[in-house]
């Protein structure tokens, strides 16, 4: 696996799924090496959790930092592996690579990337030019929507694979272990993800502000290449908003357990895992209005709000004034829904499945359009 940061300890979505999915392909048999950053690696490489960690170096740049470390990776990952599973639409402008190895080629695409606002046009460029190339170049292309299944079948043509993310178990932790001093049971909101432009805690911030909100925002997250986006947040801030940090195992579970809800205001995501975790742990969630999250709503309307853009203020007096045993019974709603569709354990057995259709086509010299 290549493409991403490292996976454990370092805040991303992508980071977050591959720590999960990683283990599990290698307790079914699946020999496993995630290629990390070496800066993100906090475990400094070598065997964990039955996964081998290969740590090399990269230009610590946001533009350059993913693209110059793929293109390190793949050629040991070609060397080594009999499947070369590539995450993101920035690092599939490789694909072409390993598939001239002769290695069976997976992409996972878990986000239109060229939407993300931190990035500019030249970046918007190479990021279309990366999803062409995962749709050209991968035997198997997954996604991890809907809304980019429906993406990939209308602009390339090609029928990707729908593998959501899943949400494992929320330890049972007391609040106190969630490290953050003075707050009650169900008497705060819960910001969960990182601190980038496209997350939109701007908004999330402003609607606090003005409605007076008697609940505290406890907002849980790093910035990754955004520091002065992070000091503006935090200039933005009113009374009643708490920069926690990052939040990891039974802290952060912890504080999913005893929020009210869980808020997400982002205006780009491929499908969110801080959701799927706040409903494991029981809790209700306010989103935003747009295509993953209505995905994850449609499937359990009562787990949760969504919201419009100006439509956050007014959310978060209702919120407040709501009766705990509705927002109980919400909680109930959204973890029933993630129990029953959105586990890792079944996420790890289609990406099985992909991995021996894409050694099977790889070994046919078929490329993705002529599947039929």
């Amino acid at each position: 696996m290549v493409g991403l940061r490292a996976p454990w300890g370092t805040p991303g979505g992508v980071e977050a799924a591959v720590g999960e999915l990683a283990p599990r392909l290698a307790a079914r048999g699946a020999e496993v090496t995630v290629f990390c950053r070496a800066r993100y690696d906090r475990l400094g490489g070598g065997w964990h959790r039955g996964v081998r960690l290969v740590d090399l170096p990269t230009v610590y740049t946001r533009h350059l930092e993913a693209f110059v470390h793929t293109g390190l990776a793949l050629p040991p990952a070609a060397a080594l592996a009999e499947v070369v599973h590539i995450h993101a639409a920035g690092p599939a402008l490789w694909a072409w690579l390993p598939r001239l190895a002769g290695r069976a080629v997976v992409v996972t695409v878990h986000g239109l990337d060229w939407e993300r606002a931190k990035w500019g046009p030249a970046a918007r460029v190479a990021l279309r030019g990366g999803a062409w190339s995962a749709a050209r170049f991968a035997h198997r292309l997954v996604v991890v929507g809907r809304h980019l299944q429906a993406h990939f079948r209308e602009r390339h043509g090609v029928e990707a694979t729908f593998i959501p993310n899943g949400a494992g178990a929320i330890a049972r932790a007391p609040l106190a272990e969630g490290g953050v001093p003075g707050l009650q049971p169900h008497r705060y909101l819960l910001y969960l993800g990182r601190l980038v432009p496209e997350k939109r805690l701007d908004r999330l911030l402003d609607a606090h502000r003005l409605a007076r909100n008697p609940l505290p925002l406890v907002v849980v997250g790093a910035g990754t290449h955004t520091d002065r986006h992070v000091a503006a947040l935090r200039r933005r801030a009113g009374p009643g908003v708490v920069f926690a940090g990052p939040r990891h195992g039974r802290a952060r579970d912890a504080l999913l357990r005893h929020a009210r809800a869980l808020a997400l205001p982002s205006d780009v995501e491929g499908f969110p895992l801080a959701p799927l975790e706040a409903m494991a742990a029981g809790r209700p969630v306010l989103l935003s209005d747009i295509p993953p999250h209505r995905e994850l709503l449609a499937e359990a309307p009562e787990a949760g709000w969504l919201v419009p853009p100006h439509g956050w203020a007014a959310a978060l007096r209702d919120l407040a004034a709501r009766p705990d045993a509705e927002l109980a019974r919400r909680g109930a709603a959204g973890a029933a829904l993630v129990a029953d569709r959105y586990s890792w354990e079944a996420a790890a057995d289609r990406t099985l499945a992909v991995y021996r259709e894409a050694l099977a086509t790889a070994r046919g010299g078929c490329l993705p359009g002529q599947r039929g």
